[in-house]
């Protein structure tokens, strides 16, 4: 990466937004139905079905279908989009304006430095958080959903696609991620990566 990067590519679940993977997973465990099929659902691996719905290749009614397929619920759509929702459900970290702000300065405060938002959401989990997310999202240059992308992270792809469309090389983009896989695959192709691990201590570990 050049002294200072052109493009940084900031994450949303994990860094700005306070996400809960068990609450989601303790809820769908609880759905009426549930088969005792293993629900793998985390921050770093996760059940292709949850993978395919986060970037496009299905819709949310192939999502709800899929579910019940699976694992056996024997429910209404807006039990399955509560228990899915769940992960949201403490919202953004009361920082995390803050954080924003701080980034900006410290990166992309020149002109022509753009600063981005990638989330891996799926289109019930943006819907549900994306008012919530407006204190961020207006602070930003651009937000890209994996949804609409129809990419997801750590696929290396995700993120030349972010790179081109923006018009900056990975060698002057920087990562920060609260995903060691993301900011590996990142890495590989040339992006400088901050790896998350205590998203209360950004402005103070990570920017100084």
């Amino acid at each position: 990466m050049s002294s200072s990067p052109n493009l940084i590519i900031l994450d949303l679940g994990g860094v700005l937004f306070n996400i809960d993977f068990e609450r989601t997973k303790r809820a769908l465990l609880e759905l009426p139905g549930y088969n005792g099929l293993d629900v793998r659902f985390g921050v770093e691996t996760q059940s292709d079905v949850f993978v395919d719905y986060d970037r496009g290749a299905l819709t949310t009614s192939e999502f709800r279908e899929k579910l019940r397929s699976m694992y056996g619920y024997v429910c209404s759509d807006e039990e399955i989009d509560r228990a899915w929702c769940a992960i949201l459900d403490k919202g953004l970290f009361p920082f995390a304006s803050d954080v924003v702000r701080s980034i900006r300065m410290r990166f992309a405060s020149r002109p022509g430095d753009r600063l981005v938002i990638f989330s891996n959401i799926s289109e019930l989990h943006y819907l549900d958080a994306k008012d919530r997310c407006q204190a961020v999202f207006t602070l930003v240059d651009k937000v890209y959903l994996s949804y609409t992308l129809g990419l997801r992270k750590p696929d290396p792809q995700s993120f030349l696609a972010i790179c081109e469309l923006e018009g900056i090389p990975a060698s002057h983009t920087l990562l920060i991620d609260d995903s060691i896989a993301n900011c590996t695959s990142a890495e590989s192709l040339g992006i400088t990566t901050i790896h998350v691990t205590d998203p209360s201590a950004v402005i103070t570990s990570y920017l100084s």
